[in-house]
């Protein structure tokens, strides 16, 4: 009967990956050693052959760069002759001018010069130094002398002596006076050393026929130097042989250590020269270029074969034996270094597991135990882990906790900020409409102003009830600001008036724990700004001021002029002050420093908006005695010059009379404010058609003849400005005045830069109305503008 198993014991994790990354470790290391084993070889193998054709390629051009300097200089010194400027009969000018170029060549040993006439220059290289030997009467009545340049370039020559010798029977000059073009020479014993070599021949031909020869040697001992000295490793072999396998480079072996030796080795078949060189020959024979493995002496070796091509004349084959140790090293030093690797990855892949199961066991461990702290309601601490993954789980679980406050408080103040949204619309629309009703009333109280006679009584009743209807005015229109919709009008006030008056209700709002202490510095310059704005603004930072002194204090407002002369208003409070760390941010929305439910955060945004909407600058810091301290700069306004014209005539009548007999078209949809205009302007003995929307007002501008038009903006139809683009299109440059309560705010501007164009702000006064239309029926017609509704600005993208 078999007994039932019982449940599996626990195993710790650390045992488990332990065990479990051992043996992945052994099984991939084995696996990885095979494969670098191999992908060595073949690696070492690839290398083996881009090093030795490297190698080949740097020893063709070690020699090649030799050989082609040679042919610019020997092309150059062939111009100077056909030009004129060098002739082998002008021994001096021709050392000078060629010794210099000579000095930055290596391989040239002689240079030769020779007239069809025989007479001839050589240059010679001796011990390093470049001596030079004229050559008269060629053949066996020549003879020759031997010059030299002394330090300050004067000539200096030695007598003339005899010697047999003709230019013109050597193998180079006949090879160039063959040749129409500039050719290399086969090799051949040199007169003067009677050492080996090879010559650059230049003919020098002209429309008159062949003139000389100029001739460049290169002994094949000095080439061989130079290959000797670029091979890439001390046990590589390297020739170069002609195409009917004489050595013309010889490699470097004991047998050509001497330079005697070397020369009886030149120009001899290689069977015969070198035998152990067998390796490379047969490679050479069978014509097999690029690199192979061949087996040289019991040696692997790498061989290569590469035509020497490019040179006319040369037709030479470079021969290079790299032995494979010299390129990679001894195998048996591979084979250990790669088995003393593999133990150090072993060795290292151990401890570093060992370090591993360590710093993820404990961290668990550890996070378990935050877990629980954590399910009882507490807040755990920070867990000290520098892993990643847990470091993020401690982190979640910390932060879970905070979410649910965060949420709550985001929720509420997206509430507020639905509400007060609600709020500014509504504010908006209710301003638009009393904007309206203002103007009709305040133009009814002038026009009854006009109709009573001076000193009437009901005069200073009328009076009283315009200033209340301006203040009611002044309110919409901070209505307006409150919910973004319009710009202040900026006019010159007087900014310590602003703040006395100020000043005085303050002192009943502060109630009686807070001084209120005033400096203000005489004769400061107006400030251009809006003075209901400009009072919101100092409201609201003394609310802040009052509801940072819970037990009392005092609160300083002070006037100045600052530096760059403009004018300023400081608040200073004696209260706890601004947290530093909403200080940079006390003036984002949402921001207070107040209690929660105690205060929205939108007061000093507001501020932040009136200021930055009057061209000027706030800056708010802590106090070191406590408190904290408000600066508000605002520019100075503009003092008109003696020709600007005024907004308002001093003459009012003047204004009225320039209406006589004019043609108004008025367009309102508003029936009281429609009817009061129309009244206004015919009293004023103006004729006046009224249309009730912008459609009826367009087919009365086609039926009649119009002096001026004013309108309103926002109509059904058609609004104020589509029918100025109507009017515009018809040729028409009327004057046209755009009035408005809402919509147009902030295209002042805009509207300005349009001939004949004005915006009138709602409510308004009838004199500055009938001066608006005086000035513009005195201006100029001029050459009506092509209005388009579209070219204008969206008006949001002027609301602050």
């Amino acid at each position: 009967m078999n007994r039932p198993e019982g449940p599996r014991p626990l195993l710790p994790i650390r045992r488990l990956l332990l065990t479990d990354l051992l043996i992945l470790m052994a099984g991939v290391s084995a696996l990885l050693l095979g494969l670098s084993w191999w992908s060595q070889q073949q690696a070492l193998e690839r290398q083996a052959r881009a090093r030795a054709e490297t190698a080949l390629v740097q020893l063709e051009e070690a020699v090649r760069n030799d050989l082609e300097a040679s042919q610019s200089l020997g092309l150059v010194i062939r111009e100077w002759w056909l030009q004129g400027v060098l002739d082998p009969a002008r021994p001096a000018e021709a050392a000078r001018l060629i010794t210099p170029l000579l000095a930055a060549q290596h391989g040239i040993t002689s240079v030769n010069l020779a007239r069809t006439d025989g007479h001839s220059l050589l240059l010679l290289r001796v011990g390093g130094a470049w001596s030079f030997r004229e050559l008269d009467n060629a053949g066996t009545e020549a003879r020759i002398r031997w010059h030299r340049l002394d330090s300050a370039g004067q000539l200096l020559s030695e007598p003339w002596t005899p010697m047999a010798y003709d230019p013109r029977s050597r193998p180079w000059y006949q090879a160039g006076a063959l040749a129409d073009a500039p050719i290399w020479t086969d090799p051949y014993a040199f007169y003067t050393t009677q050492d080996p070599g090879i010559t650059y021949a230049l003919p020098i031909r002209d429309a008159a026929g062949l003139r000389g020869v100029a001739a460049l040697d290169f002994l094949l001992d000095d080439l061989t130097q130079r290959v000797w000295a670029a091979q890439p490793t001390a046990g590589s072999r390297c020739l170069i042989v002609d195409p009917e396998g004489q050595a013309l480079i010889l490699p470097r072996e004991p047998a050509f250590e001497t330079k005697e030796s070397r020369r009886q080795a030149f120009l001899k078949p290689l069977p015969t020269l070198l035998p152990t060189f067998h390796a490379a020959l047969a490679m050479a024979g069978s014509g097999a270029q690029g690199a192979r493995l061949i087996s040289s002496e019991g040696r692997a070796t790498m061989g290569l074969l590469r035509p020497f091509e490019g040179l006319p004349g040369i037709h030479w084959q470079l021969m290079l034996t790299v032995p494979i140790e010299d390129l990679l090293g001894p195998a048996h030093f591979r084979v250990l270094s790669m088995l003393g690797l593999a133990l150090l990855g072993l060795g290292l892949a151990a401890w570093r597991i060992e370090r591993i199961a360590r710093r993820v066991v404990e961290p668990i461990a550890e996070l378990s135990a935050l877990a629980e702290v954590l399910g009882q309601g507490q807040m755990p601490p920070a867990s000290t882990s520098h892993i990643q993954e847990i470091q993020s789980l401690d982190r979640a679980l910390r932060q879970a906790s905070e979410s649910l406050a965060d949420q709550a408080r985001l929720q509420r103040q997206l509430e507020h900020s639905q509400r007060m949204e609600t709020v500014g619309t509504l504010a908006g629309g209710i301003a638009h409409d009393v904007n309206n009703q203002l103007a009709a009333i305040l133009g009814q109280l002038h026009l009854s102003r006009e109709l009573l006679p001076e000193g009437h009584p009901v005069m200073n009743r009328i009076l009283r009830a315009e200033e209340a209807t301006k203040r009611c005015a002044q309110t919409t229109k901070a209505l307006l600001s409150f919910s973004h919709q319009s710009r202040p009008e900026l006019r010159p006030l007087d900014l310590n008036a602003l703040v006395s008056e100020t000043a005085n209700i303050l002192d009943r709002l502060l109630g009686g724990r807070i001084r209120l202490q005033l400096a203000l510095e005489p004769d400061l310059p107006p400030v251009s700004g809006d003075a209901v704005q400009l009072e919101q603004v100092l409201m609201n930072l003394a609310v802040n001021a009052r509801d940072a002194m819970p037990t009392g204090g005092s609160l300083g407002l002070r006037t100045f002029l600052d530096e760059a002369g403009q004018v300023g208003l400081e608040v200073r409070d004696s209260g706890t002050g601004i947290p530093e760390e909403l200080l940079p941010h006390i003036f984002e929305p949402f921001v207070t420093t107040k209690d929660l439910g105690k205060g929205t955060g939108l007061g000093l945004a507001m501020v932040f908006g009136i200021v930055k909407a009057h061209h000027g600058q706030i800056r708010a810091e802590n106090i070191p005695t406590g408190g904290a301290c408000f600066r508000v700069v605002l520019p100075q306004a503009r003092v008109k010059g003696p020709h600007e014209p005024s907004s308002t005539p001093s003459n009012p009548s003047v204004a009225r009379n320039s209406l006589v007999g004019c043609r108004i078209l008025v367009v309102e949809d508003e029936v009281l404010l429609r009817d009061m205009l129309a009244d206004a302007l015919t009293l004023a003995r103006a004729q006046v058609t009224a249309a009730p929307d912008g459609g009826v007002a367009w087919r009365a501008w086609q039926a009649g003849t119009f002096d001026l038009v004013l309108s309103d903006h926002r109509m059904p139809d058609c609004t104020g400005l589509e029918l100025l683009e109507r009017i515009r299109a018809t040729g028409s440059a009327v004057p046209f005045i755009l009035i408005s309560g809402q919509g147009l705010e902030g295209m002042e501007a805009a509207l300005a830069k349009v001939p004949r164009v004005r915006l009138l702000p709602k409510p308004f006064e009838l004199p500055r109305l009938t001066a608006l239309m005086a000035e513009m029926l005195a201006e100029q017609p001029v050459e009506p503008p092509d209005i388009k509704v579209s070219a204008f600005p969206d008006p949001q993208h002027y609301l602050p």
